[in-house]
């Protein structure tokens, strides 16, 4: 199946990128950053950050977007990290940004930590970009923040076809886990324990989804390749109840907080 095509007949609005702006201040500015968390918004969400972490986790944030991040962060920022974790959503195994409705997502990205665009955008980005510029002027940076979610995003897809949509990412052959092979190896060179986090989902979620081995092979296969990575699997975790989550895969700040310290409480078992 070729790319999707969008079209418009006038700009897109242009969306308010200030929290993404407010992320990068933070992240290149923080002390005593340790543990980097990396992910979509099942990061964001999922990890509560204190005062030796950063989450840099963001909305339909793919693998490649995740690696660049972190190399930005390395470069830039990187002189006391110990640990990167990088959460694994369902639709990582296929998801290319640029190939979804959410495209304008990239734009932040590029401008602000120089990642390119693995595909071109279905509009020139000059306006947006623009935009964005004059979004930063206006920004006024404020320390202390290290990424912690605001929590109570609107989440009105049905569960069936959320579902469907993250499946449909899923089982798209395009080879995103180079980019999480990638990190392994960054993080070997840098001397970084790395460590993915499988997230809990709500019970009607994963009701819909196929067996681990089908859903997650890219990820298992990755593993047995890299035994220097560890999984933290939290997907089946009955733990965590329905009223822990927001959406059906987004935790809330109670099921945020409850995973950030399972994380946490797994981390210190395996750390001398």
């Amino acid at each position: 199946m070729g790319m999707r095509i969008f079209t418009y007949t006038k700009k897109p609005k242009i969306p308010d990128f200030t929290h993404e702006i407010k992320k990068y201040m933070s992240v290149t500015k923080c002390s005593n950053l340790r543990n980097l968390v990396l992910g979509s918004s099942h990061g964001r969400d999922g990890f509560i950050p204190g005062n030796y972490d950063f989450n840099l986790s963001g909305t339909s944030l793919d693998l490649w977007r995740i690696w660049n991040l972190y190399k930005y962060v390395v470069k830039h920022n990187g002189k006391n990290i110990k640990r990167v974790i990088v959460f694994y959503s369902v639709f990582h195994p296929g998801l290319q940004l640029e190939r979804t409705q959410e495209w304008t997502k990239c734009i932040p990205y590029k401008k602000l930590y120089d990642i390119d665009y693995a595909f071109p955008l279905p509009v020139d980005d000059t306006f947006m970009l623009n935009a964005l510029d004059d979004q930063i002027k206006k920004f006024t940076y404020q320390p202390g923040f290290r990424g912690k979610s605001s929590y109570g995003a609107n989440h009105n897809s049905p569960v069936a076809d959320l579902v469907e949509k993250h499946l449909k990412n899923t089982m798209r052959n395009n080879n995103q886990i180079q980019y999480l092979e990638n990190i392994a190896k960054l993080a070997r060179e840098k001397h970084h324990k790395m460590y993915v986090v499988l997230p809990p989902y709500r019970s009607d979620y994963l009701k819909l989804l196929p067996d681990d081995k089908t859903v997650f092979h890219e990820l298992f296969e990755f593993l047995t390749r890299t035994p220097d990575v560890t999984l933290l699997n939290f997907e089946h975790d009955q733990d965590f109840q329905d009223d822990d989550f927001d959406s059906p895969d987004h935790c809330n700040e109670n099921g945020g907080k409850k995973l950030t310290t399972k994380i946490r409480t797994a981390i210190r078992k395996k750390i001398i």
